[in-house]
């Protein structure tokens, strides 16, 4: 009776959990269908976008070269967002929550590898999402990093104010998070948000651009557009490709939990029919020996 007891306590368990990931995958499912199209119709726009700032940047040291020799001769009066601090900012943006599937694992381990390949004084850290940072926190890599908290579902205007604000200080920007490839599949990748390479090229290629550029009204206020407005578009982007990526790799996962939980079951079920009829010979037996033992008095 006990292992029977304990057969049936695993069977509702089971069956809890059983309803726990239908609802999680059916969420999931209901989500990723309401943002996907906004995200695949965006992201060829904003790569193109992008192929048009890689071109402002490759020109941004000439014009600086120039800045800094006017600044020789006394002309105060450049633009005080040129002044970098020339290091490379990493992002890992992750999530608050949790059973997002594999995607988030691989991202970070993205991440990692690539931390562990740069030179620590040229670059800083930044972790976005509590999940992120408990995981970089248990990580074998230690060092310091910053960590910035933003909602799983939107991104706000002040939290992107403030991610920018922090941007802004650095010559590069790198983003890592998971790239929606199709509900079975979700990519790891890192991207770069201010036009050192195309947005979302996951190898990126050196393109030597050559070209020289008039600006109008005047170099600094177009770079300030670039590095304000589509920069924070860019940013945003990644921020709703790496919830799509998340919602599709929680369907999978919960999907494949469900196989699990349906095994498990079957298991349990074999094992209260075994059970059942060791109970039941059992109970054949004592009557046996009870009808012998009349016999015998």
């Amino acid at each position: 009776m006990a292992q029977k007891k304990v057969i049936l306590e695993e069977m509702q368990a089971l069956d809890s959990l059983k309803n726990l990931a239908e609802s999680y995958e059916e969420i999931a499912a209901t989500k990723m269908q309401r943002i996907r199209d906004t995200v695949l119709a965006t992201r060829d726009f904003l790569s193109e976008l992008s192929d048009v700032f890689v071109d402002l940047k490759s020109s941004y040291p000439k014009e600086v070269k120039d800045f800094l020799e006017r600044r020789k001769i006394g002309d105060k009066t450049i633009a005080p967002f040129l002044q970098k601090n020339g290091k490379v900012l990493m992002v890992y943006l992750s999530s608050n929550g949790r059973l997002y599937g594999p995607v988030t694992k691989k991202t970070f381990d993205l991440f990692i590898h690539d931390l562990k390949e740069k030179n620590k004084d040229k670059i800083d850290v930044l972790v976005i999402g509590n999940a992120g940072k408990e995981m970089f926190e248990n990580s074998s890599y230690t060092r310091p990093f910053t960590y910035v908290n933003v909602p799983d579902d939107e991104v706000t205007i002040d939290d992107l104010r403030k991610l920018m604000k922090i941007y802004l200080k650095y010559e590069g920007v790198n983003i890592y998070y998971g790239k929606f490839g199709n509900v079975v599949r979700q990519n790891a990748i890192s991207t770069s948000i201010t036009g050192d390479d195309i947005f979302e090229t996951e190898v990126p290629s050196t393109i030597l651009r050559e070209d020289r550029f008039i600006f109008e009204p005047l170099f600094e206020k177009v770079f300030n557009f670039f590095e304000t407005q589509i920069m924070s578009n860019l940013f945003k982007q990644t921020f709703h490709e790496n919830q799509l990526a998340r919602q599709a790799s929680r369907v999978n996962a919960m999907e494949e939990a469900l196989i699990h939980i349906e095994e498990e079951t079957k298991k349990l079920v074999k094992q209260k029919i075994r059970a059942k009829h060791i109970l039941q010979n059992k109970k054949q037996l004592e009557t046996i020996s009870g009808f012998l033992l009349w016999e015998i008095s």
